[in-house]
């Protein structure tokens, strides 16, 4: 009998060690599953509140940006809605204790550095047809139009006396002209209209940034030292180009120009221009942009000119007729009247660019426009259908030397175009209150909380994003 009773206090301990053990496993379990229930419902909280991007602006621009700062609430107002979710979830048996926001990534971080990922994105599927591929095949793969020989050959010759042609006049006259009236109002097509929208880039994500130095052209043609420092500025987009192929094509998809319209109801009309230039208006960045393009087309133009024979020869007779009284400038003379004419055709390219015609990047004989007596008669280098093919039907149109003149601009270029999508986003809200900033844009988030479950706090933390 007292054998049997040892055995029962034997038995009767081993069994309370196992029930507290059981019992010890499944609080440990049931933990474990609260912890988890926690984790997966924090999860779905953030999955609802991730799922509040902006439609018009994913719609239109193929971006998923979180405005953190809705209804003007600041990071509290989007920890709320987190925790709401989560009580929602988890329902009455947990107590959400806390709500922290951490590990947010915005949109203008790191140099745009998320925004630069989803334009990447989004280019994969946009139909963009002004690829960077297409521009290298038009100007035959290089951006240098004028080699160093070509540099140091200029000014370097003395050419023997020729005759000076009849009616060959000196085309400084014309340029000089031509560029106090200006150049871009000048040849504006009469359909073209502005928006009387003024930017205040200041409270915009772009905060006004300065991007690279405009190009320009003397139009007084009276220095060869600024013709060289001119000649050699014109160069060196492509390896840009191609760095930035998918912000490129992005930007030419989505944004609207003097020659294309791929949007409707937008605040500015002249987007793409002002990616480039920057300026507070339509008109401003028009001209801006005008201005370098018909800096690149001179530089192109000279770098053809001054390898023909025949145009060099008639210049050469000019120059001499005009340095009579001292002929050691005439060699540099020469070259100053050569980029004149080239001037003279740069505007005639742009002529036809902004009425939606082609211009090849490097002239031919063929190609070449103008002559030494001036754009007396601008409208006729138009020509006909029937010369659309001689006159550059297969070179560069208008947006395409937007794309060369953005691409080595796109540091500056991505902060724009965060600055349209605000301004249009806005109009598009009825223009009543200031559309959410973009600098307040986010793309990805963490949340760490505390919820409490039978007097435990179970910590958990997770991170999302698109």
């Amino acid at each position: 009998m007292d054998d049997r009773g040892y055995v029962t206090v034997f038995l009767t301990l081993i069994l309370s060690v196992l029930l507290m053990l059981v019992a010890a496993v499944y609080q440990l379990v049931d933990l474990s599953c609260a912890r988890g229930r926690s984790a997966a419902a924090l999860r779905s909280a953030m999955s609802g509140v991730r799922a509040d991007y902006d439609r018009y602006l994913f719609e239109q621009y193929h971006v998923l940006f979180l405005n953190q700062d809705q209804n003007g609430e600041g990071q509290g107002g989007l920890e709320e809605r987190v925790q709401c979710r989560l009580e929602d979830n988890l329902g009455e048996e947990y107590v959400v204790r806390d709500v922290i926001l951490n590990g947010v990534v915005g949109v203008t971080d790191d140099n745009c550095a998320e925004f630069r990922r989803q334009v990447k994105d989004a280019s994969l599927y946009l139909a963009a047809d002004k690829g960077v591929d297409v521009l290298k095949e038009k100007v035959n793969g290089k951006d240098e139009v004028l080699s160093k020989e070509d540099m140091d050959q200029l000014n370097m010759e003395k050419d023997k006396k020729t005759k000076k042609q009849k009616g060959d006049e000196d085309p400084r006259k014309y340029t000089k002209a031509v560029d106090l009236v200006g150049v871009a109002y000048w040849i504006l097509p009469e359909n073209v209209s502005f928006s009387d929208y003024t930017i205040d880039a200041s409270t915009l994500p772009s905060e006004g940034k300065s991007g690279k130095k405009a190009l320009s052209v003397n139009a007084k043609f009276n220095s060869m030292t600024r013709l060289k420092t001119e000649a050699a500025q014109s160069g060196g987009w492509l390896e840009s180009a191609e760095e930035e192929a998918a912000g490129l094509g992005y930007a030419a998809s989505c944004f609207n120009c003097l020659t294309d319209r791929v949007q409707e109801d937008t605040e500015m009309n002249m987007e793409l221009e002002y990616l480039i230039a920057g300026k507070s208006t339509d008109a401003e960045n028009y001209k801006s942009v005008i201005d370098q393009i018909t800096a690149i087309r001179t530089v192109c133009n000279f770098a053809y000119i001054i390898r023909d024979a025949s145009k060099m020869a008639r210049l050469s007779a000019l120059a001499w007729s005009v340095t009579w009284y001292f002929p050691p400038a005439q060699p540099a003379v020469k070259y100053l009247l050569a980029a004149a004419w080239s001037y003279t055709e740069a505007v005639a390219d742009a002529y036809r660019l902004v009425r939606g015609k082609k211009v090849p990047y490097m002239k031919t004989a063929d190609t070449w426009l103008t002559d030494l007596d001036g754009l007396t008669h601008l409208e006729d280098v138009m020509g006909d259908e029937e010369e659309e093919d001689k006159k550059g039907a297969s070179g560069l149109d208008y947006e395409d030397y937007l794309l060369i003149l953005l691409a080595p601009r796109m540091s500056t270029g991505y902060y724009r175009m965060l600055d349209i999508m605000q301004l249009n986003a806005t109009k598009k809200a009825g223009g009543e209150k200031e559309y959410f900033n973009l600098k307040n844009a986010i793309t990805a988030f963490g949340i760490t909380t505390e919820v409490e479950y039978e007097g435990q706090v179970i910590r958990v933390r997770e991170e999302l994003g698109y």
